[in-house]
């Protein structure tokens, strides 16, 4: 299923005054394959005015960490434990749980949708009101050519420039975040929020190739999300998004499968099991997703090409509150990935992860910590070469005042792999090991109610899929503006320095150094209590040293409309035109995407 606007819950950390707040701010990053998502403005947001006001402005800052394997990566192994250490905090909140009634209302004064029912007051902010969009996130049929190359390993999820650090056991879209632990149906002791999203899309260039071949496409979603409490202690859960792809007139187009009946489970979709023995949560979780993805790591004449990628993680984590102060959090994952479709068999690949995570905070202000784990990484053939993958390193977390956040974290990493077997043209071949570094630093500031903004800064390695590995030196920036009543603007931009471990020129995909920048300007208003309005400008430069031809700029466009039909339901219409512009003759090509979609909330 690909989702044009996906939720993506953001853990941050803001200070006001002397007490700590912890927001999950519902960010979208979308897949551009469907128009924005209206979301159902008919549930209440417990939420004092205080906190509405802080967050509003806060909402779409861009992550503070880069997207890379979990396991793998660093910065994917602290999104992780942050990600687990909320979870505990949430399922306290599912004790009191019941379905959802009455309107919300958009105060144009706060900029946001705001109600009195269910006020909790600092409580997480899941529910919060969608924050600004970057149309450039790229995914299979988007038109948009700014992956990231750090990311390109990554079966978690999408791979853009903007990290999608998305709450690990949580879908990449939720019908309705104004939920906020609660369920919109009561099925006996069962708790269940369900939404369903229909769309239909005119896609001109589905391939994003030089000869373009059009399409109508079809996407079902239907998103659940459920839970159980079996005891005081424990709760059995399940999030998810689940639904079917239809391309009406060439069905060969899709990823996998024939394209009829194309079926697609987000990234994200979880089982869970929670449970508390004493001062230790355990949470045992099964984490499954079947969906397109891009095979960007090739250049040359596939470097559009797609394919189907099913995976599952199996695990079991825990978190212990050892005292006041400190705080230990570790986890085990199997994760089996398969590539579906022909031709993409080097890419079926397992992964053992263990790593941990030792916090000290004895004051629950500043935060200081070590974290890290080793992998067992197997392919299945022999083209790509297995391998043991360790990274450890420290963190300090440390709030400036009552606006500024910083958080620097660094370390070292160490990748051994194996004699590779399979030699170009078939396989690359590559021989290199790492023994490197890699740090990560971010600063998030809100100026005043209205502006905020955030820099992040790192260098990190992650496996690559045309060699054993890729290092990338990456910058991000991000600010977010109330601008008038109804009105927010964003404006965010990405550098990002990268270079595979293999330069052999005759296997596609290595022998080069890629340097991409790109800039994302976002406006939505709330025109009225029901009709909402959008427009984005994506521009996006790639720089390939060592491979001729494959230069590139990139120019994007986006209009959007969303009008509330009823208290549950929702239509809206998208616009998307990409053109990108090569250095090689006769490459240059163009789309142009129609969508829309109706938006229901049971």
């Amino acid at each position: 299923m690909n989702i044009n606007d996906e939720n993506v819950a953001k853990s941050r950390e803001i200070w006001y005054g002397q007490k700590r707040v912890k927001l999950l701010l519902s960010v979208l990053i979308p897949d551009p394959i469907i128009p924005v998502m209206l979301i159902n403005h008919s549930r209440p947001i417990p939420i004092n005015a205080l906190l509405m006001v802080i967050t509003l402005t806060a909402g779409c800052l861009l992550p503070l960490s880069s997207n890379a394997q979990f396991g793998v990566s660093p910065s994917q192994t602290s999104n992780f434990f942050n990600d687990l250490r909320s979870r505990t905090g949430q399922m306290k909140k599912t004790t009191q749980s019941s379905a959802r009634s009455g309107d919300v209302v958009y105060d144009y004064e706060k900029g946001a949708y705001v109600s009195q029912e269910d006020q909790e007051g600092y409580q997480s902010l899941q529910q919060l009101l969608r924050s600004d969009r970057q149309i450039s996130q790229p995914s299979v049929r988007s038109g948009s050519s700014a992956f990231a190359a750090r990311a390109v390993g990554d079966y978690t999820t999408y791979s853009g420039q903007y990290s999608q650090a998305l709450s690990y056991f949580a879908p990449t879209y939720t019908s309705d975040p104004f939920l906020s632990g609660k369920r919109n149906l009561m099925l006996g002791p069962v708790n269940v929020g369900l939404g369903l999203y229909q769309g239909f899309e005119y896609n001109s260039n589905v391939g994003r190739t030089t000869v373009p071949v059009s399409d109508v496409i079809s996407s079902t979603l239907l998103n659940i999300s459920a839970n159980y409490r079996v005891s005081q202690n424990n709760v059995l859960s399940f999030t998810g998004g689940i639904g079917v792809d239809h391309y009406f007139n060439h069905p060969e187009l899709a990823a996998y499968g024939d394209g009829n009946y194309l079926i697609n489970v987000l990234p994200g979709t979880t089982l869970a099991f929670d449970i508390k023995a004493g001062p230790v949560n355990f949470t045992i979780y099964d984490r499954m997703s079947m969906r397109p993805a891009l095979n960007n790591a090739f250049v040359g004449a596939g470097a559009n090409s797609s394919f189907g990628v099913f995976q599952n993680d199996f695990g079991v984590a825990a978190n212990w509150q050892i005292n006041s102060a400190w705080a230990l959090a570790v986890n085990y994952t199997n994760t089996i990935s398969e590539a579906l479709g022909s031709n993409n068999s080097q890419f079926s690949r397992s992964m053992n992860t263990v790593h941990g995570s030792l916090t000290y905070s004895p004051t629950a202000t500043w935060v200081l910590g070590t974290e890290g784990g080793v992998t067992f990484l197997n392919y299945v053939n022999p083209t790509l070469n297995d391998g043991l993958l360790l990274n450890w390193g420290a963190f300090v977390s440390v709030p400036l005042g009552k606006s500024t956040i910083i958080k620097l974290s660094g370390g070292l990493q160490s990748f051994n792999f194996e004699s590779p077997t399979v030699f170009a043209p078939v396989g690359p071949g590559d021989s290199s090991d790492l023994n490197s570094y890699y740090y990560n630093f971010s600063i998030t500031n809100q100026l005043n109610a209205r502006f905020s903004h955030t820099l992040t800064v790192g260098h990190e390695s992650s496996i690559n899929l045309a060699s054993n590995f890729i290092t990338a030196d990456f910058v991000n920036y991000g600010v977010s503006m109330v601008a008038w009543k109804g009105g927010r603007f964003s404006v965010s931009g990405y550098y990002e320095n990268a270079k595979p471990s293999l330069t052999d020129p005759l296997f596609p995909g290595s022998g080069y150094k890629l340097t991409q920048f790109g800039v994302d300007f976002y406006y939505t208003h709330q025109l009225t209590s029901k009709l909402r309005a959008g427009a984005g400008y994506h521009f996006g430069r790639a720089d390939y040293y060592g491979v001729a031809g494959r230069d590139a700029d990139q120019n994007g466009f986006s209009f959007d409309l969303n009008y509330t039909l009823t208290a549950k339901a929702g239509v809206n219409l998208g616009y998307r035109y990409f053109v990108t512009d090569t250095n090689q003759v006769n490459a240059d090509s163009t789309q142009t995407r129609l969508i829309l979609g109706l938006n229901y909330n049971f």
